[in-house]
């Protein structure tokens, strides 16, 4: 017994090996067998693939799955041609169609740049022309560090590898699906040539933005075909593939950076690139790229049809929250909204205008003729809904929508209220029964002690008082001491509950103290077109919406939208609301802030509204109602500390882009009163 005991345990290990070397040797054998079986089914796949790639004119081959096949991950994606992605307004007219151009691929290995296979193998496969579709030394050496550190540590995949995994197996992340993998490359390579397999991997590869082979990639971040890119273009391509959502250069620049270095330098390591000229290929690529990007023409997406850009990006935003990138370019979406499309062009137009004269060096000089200096450009923002539901009508984010100028300050952009936030003062009051429009009210110099020796003394526009006043007069002209004296009278919690249900903000966003009375909150332009609709619905607030529903190519309803399901609260009176209404007209009257542009424009359809300036003209407003519509007008500077122009207020600069946007939505439509 004792001279056997020594050997049980080399007996336990050599029965362990043998069993470890049968389940293996099995595994092989099943995987050969499942290959065998097979075999015919994956020639005529590739065969198929290939032919279709290459002959001109016909269409792109889409993997199907069958009895014996599953689908791929990655071909699943391609199994449905992609079809285009439509926004349709209210009445299901055109507003804009994107997706992922058709028909870019790469017919003949003899278009591959020399750089781009260069990149491409160094990145990741250096003995690509050396092996015969599996390199034994990296399997081994990512086996080895698989089973010694527990974890995946290096790939041990070829090109050939990567490109029968895409073609013919699964996700799945199984020996025997590595088996089947390894007779699917060996077959590749032995019908077909190098640079034909690297054409079929760059054919099938992702590199982001929904972008699935190296043709619509090159054109989509470098506006080229493949066959001209660069160097540097043709590595960071090369670069994006492992992990296309980490690598964008347009959505993760320094880890794109980054990226990039790690593929030069892997060139040069393996002869293709001197090292000497790794900086400069470096600087080039993202001195061109970035030149490209501030491109006004440049549009990161692929819209044949785009009416509004600013709406689209707004939509995009949205119904990424339910839908992949993929999805929502290549998967022939209808997405039906409340927008209007004369409506959006009037906006866009109306801003566009005043902006350009604006940013006219002309009008940047200050009040001696000098040039005031600008640091920005001038930027505005318009909002516009249906008072009665809070349907989005328009939505225009700024002066132009490129790479470089993407911020939606219409939703987005935050600003102080300046005088816009008065109406709902004087609204709380009349609702109160505390005050009426002929009430009247000293407007005189006002000065409060903030403690420790400070005072607070703002002062009118112009440091102008009219002493004993009308509270409507009062509000034509915008009078700050007036509004803060009437604030200080009031119920300051009642008129804070006021703004919060009228614009949906929560109570504790706003100030409590009197400065509120000079708009020292802030609100979007969406946000105070809502506000201000409750004036013309009776006084119960809505919320904005814009999604009726999204459908899919064959009609079937994805996702629905409509109003919500809840209406707002009622914020104000009907009575108080008409009353408003009257007081407010008189803003665009002989007396009010905003006659001269209202004089100017001829200006006279039914409307009621108030101006808004800032301190120092920051920030210059215009917000109102006519019966069927509630919109808001910002003009400023993106830098909060930059002022506009002395005298740029919110009457002469936001005001006419209001009444012009009203006045020609309103041409050859039926007007009605109050």
């Amino acid at each position: 017994m004792t001279s056997l005991w020594p050997r049980r345990p080399v007996l336990a290990a050599s029965v362990a090996v043998l069993c470890v070397v049968c389940v293996v040797a099995g595994m092989v054998l099943a995987g050969w067998w499942r290959y065998h079986r097979l075999e015919r089914s994956i020639v005529e796949k590739m065969d198929q693939y290939y032919l279709n790639l290459t002959v001109p004119g016909r269409e792109e081959y889409m993997l199907e799955g069958d009895e014996v096949f599953e689908v791929p991950y990655m071909a699943s994606k391609l199994s449905v041609a992609a079809a285009p992605t439509r926004i349709l307004d209210a009445q299901d007219r055109l507003l804009a169609e994107f997706s992922v151009e058709k028909g870019q691929t790469m017919r003949s290995a003899d278009d591959l740049p020399g750089y781009l296979k260069k990149a491409l193998v160094s990145s990741e496969d250096a003995h690509f022309y050396r092996h015969h579709g599996i390199d034994w030394k990296a399997t081994a050496r990512a086996a080895f560090f698989t089973l010694t550190r527990a974890r995946r540590v290096s790939g041990g995949s070829t090109l050939t590898q990567q490109l029968a995994k895409q073609m013919f197996t699964t996700r799945k992340k199984t020996l025997g699906r590595k088996i089947f993998e390894y007779f699917c490359a060996r077959k590749l390579e032995q019908k077909y040539t190098k640079d034909q397999i690297l054409l079929m991997y760059l054919n099938f590869a992702y590199f982001g933005h929904a972008c699935f082979g190296v043709e619509s990639a090159s054109r989509y971040y470098f506006g080229k075909p493949a066959v001209a890119l660069e160097v540097g273009e043709a590595a960071m391509l090369v670069g994006i593939i492992p992990n296309p959502n980490k690598y964008s250069p347009l959505d993760k620049p320094e880890l794109a950076r980054a990226r990039l270095r790690t593929v030069l330098k892997r060139m040069a390591k393996n002869g293709f690139l001197p090292d000497s000229a790794l900086d400069r290929v470096e600087r080039d690529f993202w001195t061109s790229f970035e030149r490209r990007a501030r491109s006004p023409e440049v549009s990161f997406w692929r819209t044949r049809v785009n009416e509004a850009p600013y709406l689209v990006e707004f939509v995009r935003r949205q119904m990424l929250k339910d839908f992949t990138k993929e999805r929502l370019l290549r998967g022939g979406l209808v997405i039906r909204t409340t927008f209007d499309l004369e409506a959006q062009k009037a906006a866009q137009e109306a801003l566009s205008e005043r902006l350009a004269r604006e940013n006219d060096p002309a009008a940047q000089a200050d009040e001696d003729g000098e040039p005031a200096g600008r640091q920005s450009p001038v930027e505005g923002a318009l909002a516009a809904l249906h008072p009665q539901d809070g349907a989005l009508l328009a939505l225009v984010g700024g002066s132009g929508f490129t790479f470089q100028n993407q911020l939606d300050r219409a939703v987005d952009g935050r600003r102080l209220m300046g005088s816009a936030i008065k109406p709902f003062i004087y609204a709380s009051a009349f609702d109160e029964g505390r005050a009426g429009p002929d009430t009247k009210y000293q407007d005189s110099p006002v000065a409060y002690s903030m403690g420790r020796g400070k005072k607070w003394s703002p002062h009118n526009y112009g440091n102008k008082y009219f002493g004993e006043v009308r509270l409507d007069f009062a509000l034509w002209k915008s009078l700050n001491s007036v509004a803060i004296k009437l604030l200080k009278d009031i119920d300051l919690d009642k008129v804070i509950e006021s703004l919060s249900g009228a614009a949906g903000i929560p109570v504790e966003r706003w100030p409590r103290n009197l400065s509120l009375a000079l708009g020292t909150a802030d609100l979007s332009p969406l946000q105070m077109a809502a506000a201000y609709a409750v004036f013309a619905n009776g006084g119960r607030a809505v919320r904005p919406w814009w999604l009726r529903q999204v459908e899919d190519r064959e009609g079937k309803v994805l996702k629905s939208g409509g109003a919500p399901a809840e209406a707002g609260p009622i914020v104000f009176k009907p009575e108080t609301c008409k009353t408003m209404i009257a007081v407010m007209r008189g803003v665009l009257g002989p007396e009010g802030s905003a006659y001269a542009s209202a004089r100017r424009l001829g200006f006279n359809l039914p409307a009621a509204g108030k101006t808004g300036t800032t301190n120092d003209y920051r920030d210059a407003w215009f917000a109102g109602v006519t019966p069927d519509l509630s919109a808001a007008v910002w003009v400023g500077h993106d830098d909060m500390r930059v002022p506009l122009a002395p005298g740029k207020a919110g009457g002469s600069v936001a005001a006419p882009v209001w009444m012009r946007f009203v006045k020609d939505l309103h041409l050859g439509r039926p007007t009605r009163e109050f």
